[in-house]
């Protein structure tokens, strides 16, 4: 090789490979997890009634008062699902794909290779398989995310007047999910740590653009309480559900865990910003608090890792194109995985609408006590159930007694009594405390759920 030409990789190939083989990976496994339907049974109100929701118009639960932050995303996901659950699972899947694309591009002008950005992607999904495998509000936020990244990375090395796209970003996605306070956190550790020394006046009249962009949505001056109560709810509080910590006896945690090991021994190899290692470290803490927040982890560190052993290159130069049959075949490979999954969406459908008509048959006008996430397919079909996710938009009280009629726990006679039905899964801890309670018919749906019907009292009680 003569002094002074380009050595690096303009490859493209095993990248296509590691994007196809991941694709058809999600497409087989993703299902669809809690706190993603309430969305569309909410966004179906607005839509009807054209006005703002008070509170959560689909449950019976008070609720009202509650800031209406994310009717962005409630209609947009309401939209997606006119095409069906099969519409919701797409978006998904395309949401993951555009999220790796921008990590391998964000890889390949950091200098990484071809092979070394395709082994990060393999390692990333399957580290970050309860985000990528389990459809949630959280899909939102991937490429946000992802995007900030590419944005502040850039503005580390040539920093300049496109710095100011970060509010516009943070104002965009604060409308759609809460990880926005993550994605705000590390715009203010670039420019705390890197951009203040070298332009102060203009640092500081972007922090604060940025953090009022926060403001900008349906709950203006509201957003503080919107955020203290996503923070401070009993499942946050308990450590339960979404909010639980990592867990080794978990496999998606161990995964995680082990990725982000992985990941993280690779891109301290090379030298970082002083702002990447606080990002880190932040990253860091709130994976530790919540095992869901690892996927941020996993999504900072996965370009840093894949250009470990590369020596710097200005991410201003270009590293090459995949060839157009090279791009033609990844294309026709990940449509092909969306298609797998829209067929596997049909029979999850089905399912879901057999077991809704089922309850309302059964309990027709009835109030239903359901747990996650079934009581949200319950909520978009007209079923009325008496509490569901947004967990933070009820009483705390309330909050309380579903979190313990989900793991079956003597607390969730709050929630029972102020239902008319009870559905539970068969077997499960609350199906054995339901089964010993007076004043409930049981009656067997389809070999897997029971649901519980009040028995109403006679006149001589």
């Amino acid at each position: 090789m003569l002094p002074g030409t380009d050595e690096r990789d303009h490859s493209w190939g095993a990248v296509g490979v590691s994007l196809v083989s991941c694709g058809l990976l999600i497409a087989l496994l993703t299902v669809i997890g809690a706190d993603l339907m309430w969305l569309v049974a909410s966004g179906d109100d607005v839509r009807r009634t054209g006005a703002l929701p008070d509170g959560v118009p689909f449950a019976a639960a008070p609720s009202e008062g509650w800031p209406p932050l994310l009717v962005a995303a409630e209609v947009a996901l309401s939209l997606i699902h006119e095409l069906g659950l099969a519409g919701v699972l797409v978006w998904h899947f395309l949401a993951v794909i555009g999220t790796l694309v921008i990590v391998a591009l964000d890889a390949r002008r950091r200098g990484a290779t071809d092979l070394s950005s395709a082994l990060t992607l393999a390692v990333l999904v399957l580290g970050g398989a309860a985000t990528f495998a389990v459809v949630r509000l959280q899909t939102f936020s991937l490429i946000p995310f992802v995007l900030t990244l590419l944005l502040v990375r850039e503005q580390q090395h040539r920093p300049g007047r496109f710095m100011w796209l970060a509010p516009v970003l943070v104002a965009i996605w604060g409308n759609l999910h809460g990880s926005v306070l993550l994605g705000v956190c590390v715009i203010g550790a670039h420019l705390l740590f890197s951009r203040l020394p070298r332009r102060p006046v203009e640092t500081i009249a972007l922090g604060l653009a940025t953090l009022g962009a926060l403001f900008l949505n349906p709950a203006t001056w509201r957003t503080p309480h919107y955020y203290r109560g996503v923070l401070e709810n009993e499942a946050a509080a308990r450590g339960e559900g979404l909010w639980a910590a990592p867990s080794l006896s978990n496999p998606f945690d161990l995964l995680m865990i082990v990725a982000a090991v992985v990941l993280g021994g690779l891109a301290v190899r090379r030298r970082l910003p002083l702002w990447e290692y606080v990002a880190v470290a932040g990253l860091m803490v709130a994976t530790i608090i919540a095992g869901r927040n690892g996927i941020w982890l996993l999504l900072f560190l996965a370009p840093l890792s894949a250009s470990a052993r590369r020596r710097p290159v200005a991410v201003s130069e270009p590293s090459g194109r995949p060839s157009g049959r090279a791009s033609v075949a990844v294309l026709v490979g990940l449509v092909v995985c969306a298609g797998v999954l829209a067929y596997r969406a049909q029979s999850m459908s089905q399912a879901d609408q057999d077991l809704a008509r089922d309850v309302a048959e059964l309990a027709p006008g009835s109030v239903i006590l359901a747990p996650e996430p079934v009581v949200e397919s319950l909520a978009v079909q007209g079923v009325r159930v008496w509490l569901s996710n947004p967990l933070d938009a009820f009483r705390a009280e309330d909050q309380s007694a579903y979190l313990d009629f989900m793991a079956g726990r003597p607390g969730m006679s709050v929630a029972v009594e102020s239902s008319d039905a009870v559905l539970v899964q068969g077997g499960s801890a609350a199906d054995l405390v339901m089964a010993g309670l007076p004043g409930f018919d049981a009656r067997d749906l389809d070999g897997s759920w029971v649901l519980y019907l009040r028995v109403p009292l006679g006149p001589e009680s």
